[in-house]
């Protein structure tokens, strides 16, 4: 049931990433800032896909999986908070668990 809840969960974020940007600076005449929503949404479905993947992957470590398991969840408490797809893809570049033990709800990685 996990593997399902995880291919699940990388199917909606791929589709998120694949829609077509509607309301891009060019359509919409927006001015490009260092904070741009639209940008950091693209941003940030690149690389909570990245990250998904990373998770997903068997072959990988298990402290690499961990990492990205830590990151994801990070992400998705900053974009909870905050409702910015900015401070959220900020944390996923930039999060460094402070700790890979083993929390409640973590995936049991087969040994």
């Amino acid at each position: 049931m996990a593997k399902s809840f995880f291919a699940l969960l990388a199917l909606l974020s791929f589709c998120v990433y694949a829609q077509p940007e509607s309301d891009t600076p060019a359509n919409t005449g927006q001015v490009v800032t260092e904070k741009n929503e639209s940008i950091c949404k693209t941003t940030f479905s690149r690389e909570m896909f990245n990250q998904q993947m990373t998770f997903s992957d068997q072959d990988n470590d298990k402290k690499v999986r961990r990492i990205a398991e830590r990151k994801i969840a990070a992400a998705r408490e900053a974009f909870a908070e905050t409702g910015s797809y900015c401070n959220a893809a900020d944390v996923l570049l930039t999060f460094e668990p402070k700790s890979l033990s083993s929390k409640d709800g973590d995936a049991q990685f087969r040994e």
